[in-house]
């Protein structure tokens, strides 16, 4: 048995940054991966989808091209290609993230299948070696979470893609049937559709982003309905059949039957977290009703000593926030610092559709939910500056606002860049900036930021 001050389950978003900051401090981590350095997040989340997403938006522009004055020949989508560098990207990062391990003398890193033999024990199964056992005063959980198969009749008999299996095509589908339309599958929807392949997405949900303002799902429907993109919502997926090569999907809706019939299938209908083979019950942690570990404001599970983070202790599934439990359960459990927690904590995200859907705070939906009053601004980005110069001036900025402090409650970015806007107001928020200080700040000209000058103009002095 090999003893050290923390073991590290999962070499993820939460799980790197925290082995080597408890190195930092002179204790040893071992830091067991079954799979790949970098979790999903450079694998095959983040970094591949946003690879992948660039070439889509070349190839789009490409076939734009004529817009801007710019004449081209017929192009072609070389998806084998677009593969290749996929990989490169990957590649290049999970190397960045080895080595970045690698320079923290006292983290071990341990490639194989980790379970829980007790509070203080994990078995270590390795393929082609010797199992190993490990102990450790700390365990903490950073498995991430996985692809969800829904079980609709038939699914498990046909070749069905994944959003991790979608990027390893080598052939653009001639029909990509999307089964779901969350963020994942607008994504992957949009990015195919620019390659080449004819697109549509189904979904039980009544609209698109059902997470969304609707005005928000009515910008994004009509974006897509104008890049051909076909959807179709409200429907209850029945059955799933292969023939002769083609998929068919049979679905209900309140019209009654009818079915889709293309080439792929992809399904998109949410992740699960990796939570059940680690032995988590026979040593008494407790999971929620959806499989994920349920933890304090610490991060400790029901088992004193065993914490987990991310994903797979129901944090928001977004790479950022693994890294922020990280550095909060550093702060918290090694450097003492309570002060830190992640209730009531911001939480920012951006889709990679394109234009861009990016969010932060409270939408118009939860502050009525939450019986919060708020004034609201929207601006067009069809009337900015910066938009109209790139012809990029699809969707909007909007803001929230509290009517008495003038503070920030939120806002929703579908535009260009909506991510880097985003940001913008979430450090405004966080430094107490009130709106109508934004409205007058002299922002550099042109610049696609300087909108913010509009949109807090365009805040009214009515409730919502």
């Amino acid at each position: 048995m090999k003893e050290f001050d923390a073991i590290i389950i999962g070499a993820g978003q939460s799980g790197m940054p925290l082995a080597k900051k408890i190195s930092a401090k002179g204790l040893s981590v071992a830091l067991i991966e079954k799979r790949a350095i970098g979790g999903t997040c450079i694998n095959d989340g983040c970094s591949p989808t946003k690879t992948m997403a660039a070439s889509a938006r070349v190839a789009h522009l490409v076939s734009r091209a004529g817009d801007f004055g710019v004449d081209v020949g017929a192009y072609t989508v070389n998806q084998k290609n677009v593969k290749k560098r996929k990989h490169y990207i990957v590649d290049l990062f999970r190397g960045g993230a080895a080595k970045g391990l690698e320079k923290s003398e006292q983290v071990t890193i341990v490639m194989g299948t980790a379970i829980l033999q007790s509070d203080r024990r994990v078995h270590v199964e390795r393929e082609g070696q010797s199992d190993l056992v490990l102990s450790a005063k700390k365990i903490f959980i950073n498995t991430g979470s996985a692809p969800r198969t829904p079980e609709i009749e038939g699914l498990a008999d046909c070749p069905f893609l994944d959003s991790t299996s979608i990027m390893e095509l080598e052939e653009t589908p001639e029909h990509l049937i999307v089964l779901g339309g969350g963020y994942i599958g607008l994504e992957f929807g949009q990015m195919f559709r620019r390659f080449g392949s004819q697109v549509t997405i189904m979904d039980m949900a009544s609209r698109l982003v059902p997470k969304e303002d609707t005005d928000v799902c009515e910008e994004i429907s009509c974006i897509f309905k104008e890049e051909q993109i076909a959807t179709k919502v409200s429907i209850e997926a029945k059955k799933v059949s292969f023939t002769n090569g083609k998929i068919t999907v049979a679905y209900e809706d309140a019209e009654g039957n009818g079915s889709v019939t293309g080439s792929h299938l992809l399904v998109a209908t949410g992740r699960t977290p990796s939570s059940g083979a680690l032995g988590l019950e026979a040593v008494g942690v407790t999971l929620t009703d959806s499989g994920h570990i349920a933890v304090d404001e610490n991060f400790e599970t029901s088992v004193p000593g065993i914490y987990a983070l991310g994903d797979v202790a129901g944090s928001p599934p977004f790479t950022h926030m693994a890294y922020h439990d990280a550095y909060l359960a550093f702060n918290r459990i090694y450097e003492g610092n309570t002060s830190l927690s992640k209730k009531d904590r911001l939480v920012p995200y951006c889709v990679f559709i394109d234009p861009q859907l990016a969010r932060i705070g409270l939408n118009e939906e939860q502050a009525k939910a939450k019986g919060i009053p708020y004034h609201t601004g929207k601006f067009w980005m069809k009337h900015a500056g910066r938009a109209l110069e790139t012809d990029e001036t699809k969707g909007f900025f909007k803001v929230l606002v509290d009517p008495e402090s003038r503070q920030i409650l939120g806002a929703t970015i579908l535009s260009m860049d909506g991510g880097e806007i985003m940001a913008v107001i979430q450090m405004a928020m966080v430094g107490k900036v009130p709106y109508d200080q934004i409205q007058h700040l002299p922002i550099a000209h042109p610049t696609l930021a300087e909108s913010l000058n509009n949109l807090m103009g365009q805040v009214k002095s009515t409730n919502g």
